[in-house]
């Protein structure tokens, strides 16, 4: 089979090009739609990948505790890597095979903070006797919550932009209450221990997105008033504005920045250096404030 052939269908596997970044377009969706191919040749589900990416990742980040043997850094470089590269295999075979499912949306930030935790936590231990343990605890465990943040409200700014200028709802994160009310705990251990991750999540994203409830309801009674007309406004003002968030605060880069850090032996400066991008994350915060407000101002005499 030709390339051509092979990859025709491609775009069936992604989200929406419009808000894939270019490392995902260009690298981790092109490998991760061969391994989600690959994998459904050997018949596991989306799930399996999801889980064997993490137990994989997992294993990359505690060998960033070895900072001064470069072959071990090296290892967990490539192994962190392939994991990013199969927690988008698994979505894109969700898609393509047709296997999307509830559990498998939460499963993937859930995996994704297991396999960070692992780097962050192996990866300062390693300076315990340069900042001491409990002060590089502390200068890790303050990089990661900035981390978690950034991530976090990214993934919460393109939920909206995809709802409200693509009319594509299904990545935004539901209400707390609907989550306690329809999300099922009671079958297996995995959904027992996702559920109060799954919760803690959505409520530091209403805690700590920029955007007020009355803001969003006034963009809600705007897109229901004209729907075509409110989609152009919001992508008109809110694109750019996207891709300012991806900068700042995309897992990408920031699972980059670590692995680059580490190996150079130096995973304390991007612990440091994360921390200190909290500033841009405000200021991009702020941004969107007063885009929220040029948008609310176009549509106030609808």
């Amino acid at each position: 089979m030709s390339s051509k052939g092979f990859f025709s269908n491609y775009d069936n596997s992604i989200k929406n090009r419009v808000v894939e970044e270019g490392y995902d377009l260009y690298f981790s969706r092109p490998c991760g739609f061969v391994l989600a191919k690959f994998f459904h040749k050997l018949h596991f589900t989306p799930t399996n990948i999801s889980v064997l990416g993490m137990l994989i990742g997992v294993a990359g980040g505690t060998l960033l505790y070895w900072q001064d043997v470069l072959m071990y850094t090296s290892i967990g470089f490539v192994l962190v890597t392939f994991a990013g590269l199969m927690d988008s295999a698994d979505g894109q075979a969700a898609r393509l095979y047709d296997q999307r499912s509830e559990m498998g949306k939460y499963l993937d930030f859930f995996n994704d903070m297991l396999v960070f935790i692992s780097c962050y936590l192996a990866g300062a231990l390693y300076f315990a006797d340069t900042y001491t343990l409990a002060g590089i605890l502390a200068i890790g465990f303050a990089s990661g919550y900035v981390h978690s943040i950034k991530s976090n409200l990214y993934e919460y700014y393109k939920g909206e932009f995809l709802h409200f200028s693509l009319t594509d709802s299904k990545h935004r994160n539901p209400p707390v209450d609907d989550i306690k009310d329809n999300f099922d705990r009671s079958s297996t251990l995995l959904r027992r221990v996702t559920y109060p991750v799954l919760i803690n999540y959505v409520q530091l994203q209403n805690k700590i997105k920029f955007r007020s409830d009355e803001v969003t309801e006034a963009f809600e009674r705007a897109r229901k008033k004209d729907p075509q007309k409110f989609k152009e406004v919001y992508q008109r003002h809110c694109r750019k504005m996207l891709a300012g968030w991806a900068w700042v605060c995309v897992s990408n880069i920031m699972r980059n920045g670590i692995l680059v850090s580490s190996l150079f032996g130096r995973f304390d400066i991007y612990l440091i250096a994360n921390i200190a991008s909290y500033g841009l994350y405000l200021l991009v915060g702020k941004k969107q404030n007063q885009v929220d407000q040029r948008i609310l101002t176009e549509i106030k005499d609808w």
